[in-house]
């Protein structure tokens, strides 16, 4: 028990080190999709002109893969965060609303974010009653679990039109390859290379848009 405690938290702090690129992540994706249309009128023009209303559907279903990734992650951190706050409020632990805005917030942060969540809670709860402190960590596990391979993955899936378990296998998969980052881009990346084949696999079976002239794109 030991050795997997002080195992975890080598891999814990090991993971840190990705965090400046959490910070840069949501702070490049302002911009881009601040700027997306200027990027795509850019990419449109830069193409044959026989390929551009291919490119410009793939481009719009990209964007609504993300829009969809968006709000499922968000609406996944309102759900954590309503449901913590109800399980503190029942525990009896102080702050319950305060500890759920919190579990709510840091869902967005992949694995960093639900452990501090649970340390934050449980030292709070072991502040009020020694033993509440371990019902606490016991009942945030089992919300871990069943959020995580239950809850979630049929969440993203549906809006991103992707497998449950496909969801699942892409999170492990990132975390394997990349760790926390791996983590944070397994869903949207999988997601990309999804759109990104079925429009492959409809231009090699030759539909014709790639024929057609696309007067609609930007110069």
């Amino acid at each position: 028990m030991i050795e997997y405690t002080r195992g975890f938290l080598m891999a814990l702090v090991g993971s840190l080190a990705y965090l400046p690129w959490l910070v840069l992540i949501p702070i490049l994706a302002f911009f881009l999709l601040k700027d997306a249309h200027r990027f795509r009128r850019a990419a449109l023009a830069a193409l044959p002109h026989r390929y551009r209303l291919r490119a410009h559907r793939l481009f719009g279903e990209l964007n609504t893969v993300l829009a969809a990734y968006i709000r499922a992650q968000l609406l996944a951190c309102a759900l954590i965060g309503c449901v913590c706050g109800v399980v503190f409020a029942l525990l009896g632990v102080p702050y319950p609303v305060l500890l759920g805005v919190l579990a709510g917030v840091l869902e967005f942060i992949p694995l960093v974010g639900p452990f501090l969540v649970a340390v934050v809670a449980a030292v709070v709860a072991a502040f009020h009653a020694p033993m509440l402190g371990l019902r606490v960590a016991g009942c945030l596990a089992a919300l871990r679990v069943v959020h995580d391979y239950v809850i979630y993955p049929r969440l993203v899936g549906r809006g991103l039109h992707i497998h449950p378990l496909a969801v699942v296998v892409a999170v492990l998969a990132g975390v394997e390859l990349g760790g926390v980052a791996g983590l944070f881009m397994a869903v949207p990346v999988t997601a990309i290379v999804s759109v990104v084949y079925r429009h492959w696999l409809e231009w090699r079976s030759g539909d014709g848009l790639s024929d057609t002239p696309f007067r609609g794109a930007p110069a």
